[in-house]
């Protein structure tokens, strides 16, 4: 595995823990009151924290490794997965942006607003290095 494909597989796990511990301890009974609002900027506070000690830890980790890979440029290969993968998340992230915009016209409450615009960016970003790595491994 490459040294790209190590950061990108702990960026996908702890994206994926970090938010599904999110989404799995909100408290959803008081989404909408202030206090979900309250609870959204409380509880990305460590989420924010968790994801960026794991990928600094990661890529200073696997740098002092193998030194050599960590400073090599990307390659052509490299540079077309990270275009397919960037494509394949913009479909999540439109039809997010379009049930937010939905959202708006319901009128629903900053709670829920925050949380499903957390949610479409957060599914477009796992769409995006989930995918990548599905082309680190198919071998483009």
């Amino acid at each position: 595995m490459s040294f790209r494909e190590k950061t990108h597989w702990a960026a996908f796990l702890a994206l994926a823990a970090a938010f599904g511990w999110y989404f799995l301890a909100y408290p959803w009974a008081m989404v909408s009151t202030d206090a979900g609002v309250a609870a959204v900027a409380a509880m990305l506070v460590p989420v924010t924290i968790i994801i960026i000690a794991v990928l600094a830890a990661t890529a200073a980790f696997f740098a002092i490794r193998a030194p050599k890979e960590a400073h090599l440029k990307e390659d052509e290969r490299e540079r077309s997965i990270h275009v397919r993968g960037t494509h394949l998340a913009y479909y999540p992230l439109v039809l997010g942006a379009w049930i937010n915009m939905i959202a708006i016209f319901y009128r629903f409450s900053p709670g829920v607003y925050l949380n499903l615009l957390m949610a479409t960016v957060v599914i477009a970003e796992l769409v995006r290095v989930g995918s990548q790595l599905y082309y680190y491994r198919r071998g483009y």
